[in-house]
């Protein structure tokens, strides 16, 4: 199993990113209205973001709606390429991010405002769906249909108090065409410029109609597959930057435990010939050659809608979805040195035995000169086992429920729904206690044996033992890497995912005020939620030479209620043409963490028809999820460094650079630690910094997060230039209690020198020396964030000739503020114009401007559409007035449609994104900001370069 600190992982619930408020042809209100002869014409919907229909849509929030249009104009086999070119989206858990991941390689997540992916809600036809990454209530987009979508809603801001908990910074929800009628095909085939990156997508969707137009079934069926990019495919990333790895294929062996480059240290050259060590650019490994930029994702959905009018009032519903993905990560081999393994007494193991008939005499004789009997390594395991994940993910829901009128007046809603998701990854591995009986071999009569076997100790003996040689690129034995691996034992992981939601609502009209009907929406809802994390025996013992990882099983259950009003105080009158007040407030009954309110209150005011101000102000709410709640302790080895010693982390043989008396005084104050001061200074030996571990994982004792929401924005419609619209709205989101863990760096630090509280000393433990031995980071409500920005959007329709269509759509999102304090009185970290990081926990890149236009004419059956994705300069560190600046970023995409009949029947399109082909900034592997393996924010900006595509598109 790939065990390895994966930010997006294991901060998806704090750790953010962002999509926001500007999706499309305006905020809700600025879509060209229905023509219609009055008002009352107008079709009443919801719309996301309130429960309550409304005759067109206008809303007191900033509704952003994309099209199925705009959806095919992107030219995108999975949603979430379409929603990640919007302004406001900022680092989403991807197929280019998510190679180091431990688990849930290749999934697809949604987040808004920067503020993770925990924080946003996401819907399917107005309902939850069940996640796709275990412990969490993240949905994977792998599991939606692009084809099937005719829009997709997007409300930002808190709206826990329609929805409930994960709304903090907003709900994205998919609308699923319920009422298509025919047969459509759509296919399409996608190549780099390079050859490669291949994608290919064939969807089938169809439906029809019975019993008189009351009965409608529409079933959907689609195939996509992404081959992946490797790493060495692209000349900015097909090799390590500035080194290569000092763990090569060939191995390296010091005598001195230096692993100094010149003749004290040893490797291989071509044809295995030993040679001295000449440093990792000539002798090391380039890791780049093995891992992928993109990785490779297969999927297969269906999906079934179906209805029934019943009677006129009451009508059955159902949907049915399947969705069956396979990813696989691609790493380089596990590197493996000494200091990774231990003794079957639990001691650290020192290296090879000089007894070890495999020794080069070269080496053997170094060893003696050296005065040493065990002899330090590090090697690759290119000739021993894979450890890259192969991951396949199973989800289904189905969905059933009955809906209607009562009284004319008020409609209803009850429905059940069920769903599950299933995840198996799986890698090889290296089980650690037979790794060191290979290595601990001697001479026997017919060869090298085990020494465990030929030792005084029977009891210890395994007659599975096979001695392995390691001196050399590909000398280990077949048999030697069977007896490590326990014939290729697999590191496995299993999940399961399960909800269950049942719902009971309505909504109508109460009487008539001054403007209108007052509106109220009401209901409950009952949820339960479990998951169950299962990693293999090996790797729960921490037996293998990834980290210890434990399983996690959890479950809770809520109970809610809701009430949402929506009052037209005036309307048609004197600078009155519209005025309303809404709020809405909702409780919650949770198993984990009690009873939860939320609310919102706010308004709208239109002075005139063309131009309409609003606002809203909420209070919303995040309960901790079963992950955060409940997952069980798992190892890791942080580089940390005690602020204790003496020689500030430099380990073996570094110089006393803190004089004692400069030691801080809670250093001072441990008798074990002054003491040794005192006796010619206290220190670590490297070996005592390497094997400094530590636990994080869940905490039961967690309550809930809070939000603080603000929007206000106007909306310009004029009348006097027909299909312009102009919106304009503020945001500020502060979230408190976030949960998160206090890095254990920052525990050692704050404990020290912050006044020993408790709340990071607790999470030290130092042994009768006085020496860090672990530092725990468990989950805490500690956290804060604030994020706050403009959006401004401007929408343009225009017609011209007897069939031309002109449509342009310009996004904007200013960023105000970005930034995270992670424990209370601890420093605020501000992020604009900061470049995300892959391992410093940064909220995700703060960019001051992001604009997207989108351009579409069309003429008869053929149409031209281009679109523009500016991103504006960031550093990789703010802090640092010399840091690297990515300058502007200018990303082209552009998309030539064309239909054999006026009804585009048969429609073929060609397509380029990334038409200049943009590369993006290279950092190197030692910068923060680099995701391995790509050589910069592999969340940030676009790895593949100049693609190409083609496709058809029948609808019969």
């Amino acid at each position: 199993m790939t065990i390895f600190s994966n930010k997006a992982m294991l901060f998806a619930g704090v750790a953010p990113a962002m999509l926001g408020a500007s999706l499309i042809a305006g905020q809700a209100m600025a879509q060209e209205p229905p023509q219609a002869a009055d008002a009352d014409a107008a079709e009443t919907i919801v719309v996301t973001g309130s429960r309550i229909a409304r005759p067109d849509l206008s809303a007191s929030v900033p509704v952003a709606v994309v099209s199925q249009e705009q959806i095919t104009q992107a030219g995108a086999a999975n949603i979430q390429d379409v929603l990640a070119d919007l302004p406001a989206v900022g680092q989403n858990i991807s197929r280019t991010s998510s190679n180091f991941s431990t688990t849930g390689n290749g999934v697809a997540t949604v987040n808004l405002r920067n503020l993770g992916s925990s924080r946003t809600l996401v819907l399917v036809n107005g309902r939850r769906f069940v996640a796709g990454l275990p412990g969490t209530s993240i949905v994977d987009l792998n599991t939606i249909p692009t084809d099937l979508i005719k829009q997709v809603q997007v409300v930002t801001g808190g709206a826990s108090a329609v929805y409930g908990s994960e709304a903090i910074s907003g709900v994205v929800n998919f609308i699923l065409d319920d009422k298509f009628e025919g047969l459509r095909f759509h296919g399409q085939n996608t190549l780099s410029d390079e050859g490669d990156a291949g994608r290919y997508l064939a969807t089938v969707t169809g439906g029809i109609s019975f019993g008189g137009g009351r009965g409608h079934i529409v079933v959907n069926g689609s195939y996509d597959r992404d081959k992946g990019l490797r790493s060495k495919d692209r000349d900015y990333s097909d090799t390590d930057i500035p080194n290569r790895s000092s763990f090569a294929s060939q191995g390296l062996f010091s005598p001195s435990g230096t692993f100094a480059t010149g003749p004290s240290t040893f490797t291989f050259g071509p044809g295995n010939v030993l040679k001295s060590y000449q440093g990792a650019n000539i002798d090391g490994y380039n890791r780049n050659q093995d891992r992928y930029l993109g990785l490779p994702v297969e999927r297969y959905l269906a999906t079934g809608l179906a209805s029934y009018e019943l009677t006129d009032n009451v009508t059955l519903f159902s949907e049915v979805t399947y969705a069956k993905s396979k990813s696989r990560s691609r790493l380089e081999p596990q590197a493996v040195a000494n200091t990774d393994l231990t003794n079957a007494d639990g001691s650290g193991y020192e290296g090879i035995p000089i007894t070890n008939p495999f020794i080069p005499t070269a080496i053997r004789d170094a060893m003696v000169a050296a005065g040493v009997t065990s002899l330090p390594f590090r090697r690759r395991s290119n000739d021993i086992f894979d450890r890259s994940n192969k991951n396949d993910r199973e989800t289904w829901r189905v969905v059933g429920g009955l809906r209607g009128t009562v009284a004319e007046k008020f409609n209803y809603e009850l429905y059940y729904t069920h769903g599950e998701t299933k995840d198996y990854t799986r890698s090889g591995t290296i089980l650690g206690p037979q790794y060191v009986n290979a290595l601990n071999a001697v001479a026997g009569p017919n060869g090298p044996v085990c020494s465990i076997n030929v030792d005084a100790d029977p009891s210890n003996n395994d007659p599975a033992c096979v001695p392995i040689n390691i001196f050399g690129a590909n000398t280990a034995s077949a048999a030697a890497a069977a007896y490590v691996t326990n014939n290729g034992q697999l590191s496995t992981y299993r999940a399961k995912v399960k909800q269950d939601v049942f719902s009971a609502s309505v909504s109508g009209e109460l009487f008539e005020l001054p403007g209108g009907a007052l509106s109220i929406a009401t209901g409950f809802e009952y949820r339960r939620e479990s998951s169950t994390e299962d990693f293999d025996e090996a790797t729960n013992l921490g037996l293998t030479l990834g980290n210890l990882l434990t399983d996690t099983r959890g479950k809770y259950n809520v109970k809610e209620g809701f009430i949402e009003v929506l009052a037209p105080i005036l309307s048609e009158r004197p600078f009155f043409h519209y005025l309303g007040l809404e709020g809405a407030v909702r409780y919650a009954d949770y198993s984990t963490v009690g009873g939860v309110w939320s609310w919102k209150a706010g308004g709208e005011w239109a002075p005139v028809p063309d131009l309409r101000f609003r606002g809203i102000y909420s209070e919303a709410t995040r309960a901790p999820n079963i992950s955060e709640l409940f997952s069980a302790q798992s190892e890791t080895f942080p580089a940390v460094v005690d602020p204790c010693d003496q020689s500030e982390g430099n380990g073996d043989g570094a110089p006393i650079s803190i004089p004692a008396a400069s030691l801080p005084a809670a250093c001072r104050a441990n008798p074990a630690i002054a003491a040794a001061a005192a006796a010619g200074g206290f220190t670590y030996t490297t070996a005592q910094i390497q094997t400094i571990n530590g636990f994080v994982g869940g905490n039961p004792d967690l309550t809930e997060e809070t939000a603080k929401t603000l929007t206000l924005g106007a909306v310009f419609t004029p009348s006097f230039l027909r299909g312009l619209n102009i919106t304009v709205d503020y945001y500020r989101i502060k979230v408190k209690d976030a949960i998160g863990i206090i890095g254990q760096q920052t525990s050692l630090d704050e404990c020290i020198t912050g006044g020993g509280e408790a709340l990071f000393c607790d999470n030290i433990t130092r042994d009768a020396t006085g020496r860090v031995t672990q530092v725990d980071a468990f989950n805490l409500n500690t956290g804060s964030f604030l994020v706050s920005g403009i959006d401004t959007q401007v929408g343009y329709t225009a017609r011209f000739g007897e069939s031309g269509k002109f449509d342009l759509t310009a996004r904007w999102t200013h960023l105000l503020k970005q930034e995270q304090t992670s424990f209370p009185g601890g420093p605020t970290q501000k992020e604009v114009g900061q470049l995300d990081c892959y391992s410093c926990g940064r909220l995700g890149t703060g960019f001051r401007d992001k604009v997207n236009v989108s351009a579409t004419v069309g003429v008869n059956n053929v149409s031209l559409n281009w679109r523009v994705n500016y991103l504006s300069s960031v550093r990789d560190d703010i802090t640092d007035p010399d840091a690297t600046r990515t300058g502007a970023y200018w990303y082209h995409d552009a998309q030539l449609r064309f239909g054999l009949d006026e009804k585009k029947t048969y429609e073929f399109y060609l397509g380029v994104d990334n038409v200049f082909d943009k590369k993006p900034p290279v950092f190197g592997d030692t910068n923060p900001v680099t995701f391995p393996g790509t050589q910069t924010s592999a969340n940030t900006y676009d790895l593949y370069g100049r693609m190409f595509y083609a496709g058809v598109d029948f609808r019969f």
